[in-house]
């Protein structure tokens, strides 16, 4: 009898264990993720953005540490057909970026990276240039533009319990939804980096209701198809803004 109550013990224990890390609870909601993330103030990040346009297949690929609390970022991009990787880091108004390095190499008078102040770009030269940090962060305001999010189930990953939802993103809700500082960026990163019309995506939500995966795609006008895969992990990470010796850094003059 005393072996049947350890049993009986034992599988009771085991289910409790099973239930309580085996699947994403029933609470986990969209409505708040983009709050839930957002919060955290830093993350990793990792980036793909894949499709086909005019016939040939361009795939891109990003990684590093991004800030939602401040404007800090460090990011390594491996543009399409890029031999060189690209590495930017982000602190208050100024983007610092390795894009001389190919340069570098062949002529040691060139300084490998350059310093740009936003502050002194025009609008016109603003809207034609990426901003590299809102163009990570739209990615954790994408949930807030899904009205009506379909649970679609349990999920795992990287081995972690998740729930996936689905959902019709609508730009304008996103941007009207960010904090009112980043409004302007991350509405031109989501038009940008997706369409400037409702389209479906799927996000995968952790158990601390934080948004861990997008996957959207879609067409574009003239018939291309995008694919982007963004994921958030380690949250809280501390975003590494050192730079390179200033000797290696040369400053630009947007107004030249």
């Amino acid at each position: 009898m005393a072996a049947v109550r350890r049993l009986v013990g034992l599988s009771l224990l085991l289910i409790s264990l099973s239930a309580c890390g085996g699947s994403a609870p029933e609470r986990v909601d969209l409505a708040d993720a983009s709050a839930r993330t957002v919060a955290e103030e830093t993350a990793r990040f990792q980036l793909s953005i894949a499709g086909t346009i005019a016939g040939t297949s361009v795939r891109s690929t990003e990684n590093g540490t991004v800030s939602f609390a401040r404007p800090r970022a460090h990011l390594y991009k491996l543009p399409p057909g890029g031999a060189f990787p690209q590495e930017v880091v982000v602190d208050g108004p100024f983007t610092y970026a390795n894009a001389n390095v190919e340069a570098a190499l062949h002529d040691r008078t060139v300084k490998p990276w350059t310093k740009l102040d936003a502050r002194r770009l025009t609008p016109a030269q603003r809207r034609q240039r990426p901003d590299e940090l809102a163009h990570v962060r739209a990615l954790a305001y994408l949930s807030d533009g899904v009205r009506r999010a379909k649970r679609i189930g349990p999920a795992s990953l990287d081995g972690e319990p998740a729930t996936r939802f689905r959902g019709d993103v609508d730009p304008d809700r996103v941007a009207e939804r960010a904090p009112a500082s980043q409004r302007a960026a991350i509405r031109a990163a989501v038009r940008n980096d997706f369409l400037d019309r409702p389209f479906e995506a799927d996000f995968w939500v952790d158990r601390e209701g934080r948004v861990r995966r997008v996957r959207a795609a879609y067409r574009t006008t003239r018939g291309g198809r995008i694919a982007v895969d963004g994921r958030f992990s380690d949250f809280g990470a501390p975003v590494d803004v050192r730079l390179p010796p200033r000797r290696s850094i040369e400053e630009l003059d947007p107004t030249a």
